[in-house]
């Protein structure tokens, strides 16, 4: 067979899967599609870092407290880093009608050993949100006087962590909390929460020190953290977290070591036990 044979042949066979190509699916067929059911996210990532700057524009309105007052402030968070150690996090999400009161889903798995590095946290004098343009540093909304921070970086070790996120008409709750809840959790942090590297400075130039631990382990009393609570927005009280239950049905232990006051120094291992957040709000707002 010459070769305009074969290519006739060819172009026969393969016309009528094209037509069926050109056929619009149906709705039997679509649902059978991976990914037609709604749209799954995973992120891996070994350094997702950002820097974030909060400026305080008025600064302390008045002064007082041995404050001129008025002059702009920035609250500043420098390199934070997120590390899912090779694991991923997941987002599945959906649309639901829900009889005319639609709801976008996400339901949220953050995996064990995943590890937050927080940042440097400081406060400078701020110059404003873009007072420099073309460049994307800290350097182009801060003034910088001071290169002591108020919390120095800590890294903080998370076991696995289920959270779902409800936007648009949300109608989820969390025990013990009648109002219906933008983000929910109910889960168990297994092994719970470890925080190192903890410090925390008095920037005063002739006497300042530091509140340092070596590490903090929170948890439930039971090898991790049962965790219920929601997180909303009110408009009139801001950010509103709601905890129905941080540990066991009465609270959870903090153990922290090598704690050290002022000079460095350790005064020796701190444990608390039994502190029992259950049932409280916080509420984040402007001023």
């Amino acid at each position: 067979m010459n070769f305009k044979k074969l290519a006739l042949a060819a172009a026969v066979a393969v016309a009528p899967m094209s037509a069926l190509a050109l056929e619009p699916m149906q709705d039997d067929a679509l649902s059978a599609v991976t990914g037609q059911d709604g749209i799954t996210i995973g992120l891996t990532t070994p350094s997702l870092t950002l820097d974030a700057v909060v400026h305080d524009n008025d600064g302390l309105a008045g002064g007082g407290n041995g404050i001129t007052g008025g002059e702009a402030g920035a609250i500043v968070i420098d390199n934070l880093v997120l590390n899912t150690d090779g694991n991923e996090i997941t987002a599945k999400i959906d649309a639901d009608g829900n009889a005319g009161a639609p709801i976008l889903n996400v339901a949220v798995t953050i995996p064990s050993g995943t590890v937050i590095s927080t940042g440097d946290l400081y406060v400078a004098g701020s110059l404003g949100m873009g007072a420099t343009t073309g460049t994307d540093t800290l350097a182009t909304s801060i003034e910088n006087r001071s290169s002591t921070a108020i919390l120095d970086s800590m890294d903080i070790t998370l076991g696995q962590v289920n959270m779902n996120i409800q936007l648009g008409n949300e109608v989820q709750t969390i025990a013990g909390f009648t109002d219906t809840q933008m983000i929910a959790m109910d889960t168990t942090i297994t092994g719970g929460i470890t925080i190192s590297n903890f410090s925390l400075n008095d920037a005063t130039a002739t006497t300042g020190g530091s509140l340092s631990v070596g590490s903090i382990v929170i948890d439930g009393n039971n090898g991790g953290m049962d965790v219920v609570a929601g997180v909303n927005l009110d408009s009139t009280d801001g950010v509103v977290i709601s905890v129905g239950q941080l540990g066991t049905a009465t609270g959870l232990s903090v153990q922290m070591t090598d704690v050290a006051l002022g000079t460095g120094t350790s005064i020796g291992d701190v444990e608390i036990l039994g502190l029992n957040l259950n049932g409280t709000q916080i509420a984040v707002r402007g001023h």
